[in-house]
């Protein structure tokens, strides 16, 4: 489906599935278990392999975070409790037009459980393309209530992924690039790249939706399932692109 004929269910169907990753990804860091112990529902429509009752999680498990770090802990227990509600935002706004939860493998980088760094080298990748995914649906929006959730929404991820940067930047953890638009946080990055703000012009970069699934399924173009979501989302919103190219940044 072309992007320019995407409705706003089809927009809030592809949200939902970024924030049932997500939510699935800090609550397993935080308590060990899924958003489902938290009476959040996972029902809904479904593609292909995922099953309509909500599908199931894999590689995640309860990080240990550092006793000189709690502040790291204490910043992923509050991400994780925003990410539960806004998976529990975009259902009630949904209604019966809600998709259930795909299958999600939260170890598909290999990494992101063992350790605190490594917790928060996930956690940047997801925030920041959280962050350019809602950046790049904005066009596609026209009633001005969800116009005004979805911004809503885009300035609690920004604040997630400026908390997670800042970690990242202040605890020295290498990171690498994931596309061309990425603006990777110190010690890798440039020293004043902290916040995933173009410093030239004062924005974040906006993906569009291929652009975010190729990171998604594990940085490969044109496939409908893979990575973070094994057997594809759910919805209409469902084929990667190739990734997002440097020249956007200036766009």
């Amino acid at each position: 489906m072309a992007e320019n004929r995407i409705d706003e269910q089809d927009v809030l169907n592809f949200a939902l599935n970024l924030e049932y990753l997500e939510a699935e990804f800090y609550t397993y860091a935080t308590t060990g278990k899924s958003i489902t112990n938290f009476g959040v529902g996972i029902k809904g429509r479904a593609n292909g392999a995922n099953p309509t009752e909500g599908a199931k999680t894999v590689g995640g498990k309860q990080v240990t975070f550092s006793d000189n770090e709690l502040f790291t802990r204490d910043i992923a227990t509050q991400i994780g409790s925003d990410e539960r509600a806004h998976v529990v935002l975009l259902r009630g706004a949904l209604g019966s037009s809600a998709v259930a939860m795909p299958n999600i493998d939260l170890g598909a980088l290999g990494f992101g459980f063992g350790n605190q760094n490594d917790f928060l080298r996930v956690a940047r990748i997801l925030e920041d393309i959280g962050v350019t995914a809602y950046a790049g649906a904005a066009g596609l929006l026209k009633t001005p209530g969800i116009i005004t959730a979805a911004a809503r929404l885009l300035g609690a991820e920004a604040e997630h992924a400026a908390a997670i940067r800042t970690q990242v930047a202040r605890l020295k953890i290498p990171t690498t690039p994931l596309d061309g638009v990425d603006l990777i946080p110190p010690p890798s990055g440039q020293p004043k790249q902290v916040l995933s703000i173009d410093v030239s012009d004062g924005l974040v970069a906006a993906r569009t939706a291929g652009e975010v699934l190729y990171l998604a399924f594990g940085a490969k173009a044109s496939v409908k399932q893979g990575g973070f979501f094994p057997t594809g989302l759910n919805g209409t919103i469902t084929s990667s692109s190739e990734p997002a190219a440097a020249s956007k940044v200036a766009a």
